[in-house]
C-alpha cells in the first residue's frame, strides 16, 4: 500500500508504481484527500491502480480521520510506503506497524531548516527502511541515527517524473508563477502578500499569474511550464525548476533546498520587499541547465524492497523463485570487467576525451569494420544519431519519401522527417513484426527514394526479396541492425547488405556504451557525407575545410570509445551465448498449445536481442496481454504487445501539422493535402494482429540453465491457469 495526500507526493511516487507494475508486484492506493484532489492527480499522470479514496474531508482533527480511514482492512497490506509529511505519513506508518506490517519511507532525510523539519523527522522515523534521493540524505539520517542498511541511494524520484516535461515558450514579457502551498507564509507575511508580490512583480517588468486551488492541475502545469520564474515556498515547486531549468524564488519561512542555492537554481529571500530585485535578476541570468534525468530511482527502489523484504510479486500459482534473473539494467546481465575499466582509466588519465583528437572512437570504427566485414564505420553518440546519419548520408530532398516499419522506436523515425523526408509506414508480418517485400511494395511511390528494414528482435528480414524490389525500382536499402547485432542472411552479416546501416551501443543491446551508434557502409560517397554529418559538416583533414551543409555534432566521446573497445571482443561470444539460452528455452516450451517461440529463418540466423513468443489468442483464453500479466505476476519480466500501438498511432503522428519537423516535409508532398492522419489502423493488419499476439522477454548473456528454467516455469505455470478452464 502507497499513502498518498497530495498531487506532489503523486509525483514522487509514480515511478515507484510504474516499478512496481512492472515485476508484478499488487499495488494499492490509499488517497488521504479529497475526490477531485484525486482526479487532478490521476490526470497529472498517477497510475491507474486500485485505490481507497478518503473524499471530501470536514474540518476534523485530521489525526483522528486519518486513523478511521487507515482501519479499512483492504489497506492492510504487508508492505506501506509512505511520502510527505503530513500527519497521514506518520499515521499510515503507526497502522502498518500494528498490523505488523514493513514501512518503507520514500525521499526520506529531506531538511532544509524551517518550521515542517520537525514533521518531516517525525514522518521519516517512523519507517522502518528509507529510500532517499542523494547522498546528503542519507548523511542526514546516519547523523539522526537511522543504521546504514536501512537507508538505499535511489535518485531523486521526483525527477524521474518532471525531467522528461518540455517547457513552453514564455509570452513576452513573460510573466512570474506565483505559487504559495502554505498558511505560515501568509502567517508570516500578512493578508496582503499576494498583492504586494503582484506589485513586485510590476516594478521588476514581469507581470505575475497566481497559482489557485480551483485551477486544475493540468492549467497549473501549463502555466509553470511556461513560466519565466516560480515565486513559491513549496519544495515540490523547488524540485519542479531543477528538473527543468526554471529560476526559483523560495520566501522565507519555507526553507531552499541548499542544493539548488548553490547552483543558482533557487534564491531565496527573507522578505517581500526583496522580491523586485531578486526577479529582475532571475530575468536577466543566463539559461539554467535543466536536470539531468533519473530514469532508474523507481527500479531502484524496487531493488531496495526486494532486498528488505521477503515478499513476492502476487500470484495464486506460488511461482518459482525469481530472486537473482540477470537483467540488462545493470552489471547482473551486462559483460562488463577489469577491460572496460582500464580502457576508461587510461582515456581518463589521457586527458583527451574529444574523438577528433584522441584514439579510442578512431580504434572502435577500425576494428568494428572488421568484424563487421565492412569497408567503412563511422561511430556517433547514439542509436537515433545513427539512423540520422544514415538517411543523411543518401542526401535526400525535401518531400521525398522513405518506407520504414511502424513497429520500431521513435528514434528511428524523427531523423526522416528531420532530413525533410516523408516515413512512409509498410505492414509488417503478423508472424515475425518484420516488413517483407510485398509490404514495402504497397507503399512505393514516384516520390519513395529509399528503404528502411528493421531486423526486429535480431530476427533477419527476407532479403533476397526486399533487395530484388529494391533493385528493381533503383532505391537504396537503409538496415537498421541496432537488435542484429551478429545475426546473417545466408553468407552475409546483416549490416553489410543494403547501402548503408545503422547499430545501436543503447543500453540494452548486443554491446554498450550507454548511448552510443555505429554507421557502417562499403560506399565511399555516403561514407564521407556520413563523417562530415557527425562532425557538423566541418571536413577535417580537407585542404580548405568548411561547414558544408547543414549539420549536428554526433560525435562519440573518447569515454564511450573506450568501453567499445572493451566490449567488442566480447560480442562474438555474446551473440553465442544468447543463442543458447533462446534454444534452451524454446526447447522447455514449445510444447504449450498457442505458444509460438522464435526461432531462425529459411537460410538466415537470429541474434536474439529478446526472445518474442506468439500467443494464439484462440487457444489461450485472453491472449498475450492475459497471458503476460501471469508471468509478470510470477516475477519474470515481460512486455506483452512490446509497443502498445503501431507509431503512425502515436501523437505526433496525428498532430503533425503543430510541429514544423512533421509539417514542413509534408507541404513538399501531396501527402501534405491530407487534414488527418496520414496512416489508418485498417491498412495494417499485420501489425495490429502481430502486435496483439506477441509477448517479448528479456533474456541476455548472463543467463545461465537455472535462469531459464525459473522463467520457463513461471511461463508454464502462466499457461496452465489461462488453458485450465
Amino acid at each position: 500500500m502507497i499513502g498518498l495526500a497530495s498531487c506532489q507526493e503523486a509525483n514522487i511516487a509514480t515511478p515507484v508504481i510504474q516499478a512496481l507494475l512492472a515485476r508484478g508486484f499488487e499495488v494499492r492506493l490509499g488517497w488521504f484527500g479529497t475526490s477531485a484532489g484525486f482526479a487532478q492527480a490521476r490526470d497529472m499522470g498517477l497510475p491507474d491502480v486500485d485505490a481507497l479514496v478518503a473524499g471530501d474531508l470536514d474540518d476534523g482533527p485530521r489525526l483522528l480521520q486519518a486513523a478511521e480511514f487507515l482501519a479499512d482492512d483492504w489497506l492492510a497490506c504487508p508492505v506501506v510506503l509512505t511520502v510527505g509529511h503530513d500527519i497521514f505519513a506518520t499515521a499510515s506508518a503507526q497502522a502498518a506497524h500494528e498490523r505488523g506490517g514493513l514501512v518503507i519511507r520514500l525521499s526520506s532525510g529531506e531538511r532544509v531548516g524551517d518550521s515542517r523539519d520537525q514533521r518531516r523527522r517525525l514522518a521519516d522515523h517512523a519507517a522502518d527502511v528509507h529510500c532517499v534521493a542523494a547522498e546528503a540524505n542519507r548523511q542526514q539520517l546516519l547523523h539522526e541515527g537511522v543504521a546504514d542498511e536501512n537507508i538505499a541511494v535511489v535518485g531523486c524520484l521526483s525527477a524521474a517524473v518532471l525531467a522528461p516535461l518540455e517547457r513552453a515558450p514564455s509570452p513576452a514579457p513573460g510573466y512570474a508563477w506565483l505559487a504559495f502551498e502554505h498558511e505560515q507564509t501568509f502567517r508570516a507575511h500578512g493578508a496582503e502578500l499576494v498583492e504586494q508580490c503582484q506589485a513586485a512583480g510590476e516594478q521588476a517588468g514581469l507581470p505575475m499569474q497566481i497559482a489557485a486551488k480551483s485551477t486544475p492541475a493540468q492549467e497549473q502545469l501549463d502555466a509553470a511550464l511556461a513560466a519565466t520564474v516560480i515565486v513559491t515556498d513549496s519544495l515540490g515547486y523547488q524540485d519542479f525548476c531543477a528538473a527543468l531549468g526554471i529560476p526559483c524564488i523560495v520566501l522565507a519561512p519555507a526553507g531552499a533546498r541548499w542544493d539548488l542555492l548553490s547552483n543558482g537554481t533557487v534564491t531565496s529571500i527573507e522578505s517581500v520587499h526583496e522580491l523586485a530585485r531578486a526577479l529582475a535578476h532571475a530575468r536577466t541570468q543566463p539559461a539554467l541547465p535543466r536536470g539531468e534525468r533519473t530514469d532508474a530511482a523507481g527500479q531502484l527502489v524496487v531493488e531496495a524492497i526486494q532486498r528488505w523484504t521477503p515478499v513476492e510479486p502476487d500470484s495464486a500459482n506460488d511461482p518459482a523463485p525469481t530472486d537473482g534473473l540477470p537483467t540488462e539494467a545493470n552489471a547482473s546481465g551486462r559483460t562488463f570487467d577489469d577491460a572496460e575499466v582500464r580502457f576508461v582509466t587510461a582515456a581518463i588519465r589521457s586527458g583527451t576525451l574529444n574523438s577528433t583528437r584522441g584514439t579510442f572512437v578512431d580504434r572502435f570504427e577500425r576494428e568494428f569494420a572488421d568484424w563487421l566485414g565492412c569497408k567503412h564505420a563511422i561511430a556517433c553518440a547514439n542509436g537515433s544519431a545513427a539512423v540520422h546519419c544514415a538517411i543523411a548520408g543518401l542526401g535526400l530532398a525535401a518531400g521525398d519519401e522513405v518506407i520504414t516499419t511502424p513497429i520500431t522506436d521513435m528514434g528511428a523515425l524523427t531523423p526522416i522527417f528531420y532530413e525533410g523526408a516523408v516515413a512512409v509506414f509498410a505492414d509488417v508480418d503478423p508472424a515475425t513484426l518484420n516488413v517483407t517485400a510485398k509490404t514495402i511494395a504497397a507503399q512505393i511511390t514516384e516520390r519513395t527514394r529509399a528503404i528502411i528494414v528493421t531486423h526486429l528482435f535480431g530476427r533477419p528480414c527476407e532479403m533476397d526479396a526486399i533487395r530484388n524490389l529494391a533493385n528493381e525500382h533503383g532505391l537504396p536499402i537503409v538496415e537498421d541492425a541496432a537488435q542484429a547485432f551478429g545475426a546473417t542472411y545466408g553468407d552475409e552479416a546483416i549490416g553489410t547488405i543494403g547501402k548503408v546501416a545503422a547499430f545501436s551501443l543503447q543500453q540494452g543491446k548486443h554491446i554498450t556504451t550507454g548511448e552510443g551508434g555505429i554507421v557502417c557502409t562499403d560506399d565511399d560517397e555516403i561514407a564521407r557525407r556520413v563523417f562530415l554529418f557527425v562532425n557538423k559538416a566541418w571536413g577535417y583533414g580537407d585542404e580548405n575545410p568548411d561547414h558544408y551543409f547543414p549539420a549536428l555534432n554526433y560525435r562519440m566521446t573518447e569515454l564511450q570509445g573506450a568501453v567499445a573497445c572493451a566490449q567488442l571482443p566480447k560480442l562474438d561470444e555474446v551473440i553465442a551465448h544468447r543463442r543458447m539460452i533462446a534454444a534452451d528455452l524454446t526447447s522447455r516450451l514449445v510444447h504449450l498449445p498457442g505458444i509460438t517461440c522464435p526461432s531462425d529463418p529459411k537460410n538466415a540466423r537470429h541474434s536474439y536481442w529478446k526472445f518474442a513468443l506468439r500467443v494464439d489468442g484462440e487457444q489461450i483464453p485472453g491472449g498475450a496481454v492475459a497471458l503476460g500479466g501471469l508471468i509478470r505476476s510470477a516475477g519474470v519480466a515481460c512486455v506483452p504487445r512490446y509497443v502498445q500501438k503501431p507509431a503512425f498511432e502515436c501523437q505526433l503522428f496525428a498532430d503533425w501539422r503543430d510541429s514544423p519537423v512533421l509539417n514542413l516535409p509534408l507541404g513538399h508532398n501531396p501527402r501534405g493535402q491530407a487534414a488527418g492522419p496520414l496512416f489508418h489502423r485498417e491498412d495494417y493488419p499485420g501489425a495490429i494482429d502481430g502486435l496483439e499476439q506477441v509477448i517479448v522477454l528479456p533474456i541476455n548473456e548472463r543467463y545461465q540453465p537455472h535462469h531459464v528454467e525459473v522463467v520457463a516455469a513461471a511461463i508454464q505455470r502462466a499457461h496452465q491457469e489461462r488453458t485450465s478452464d
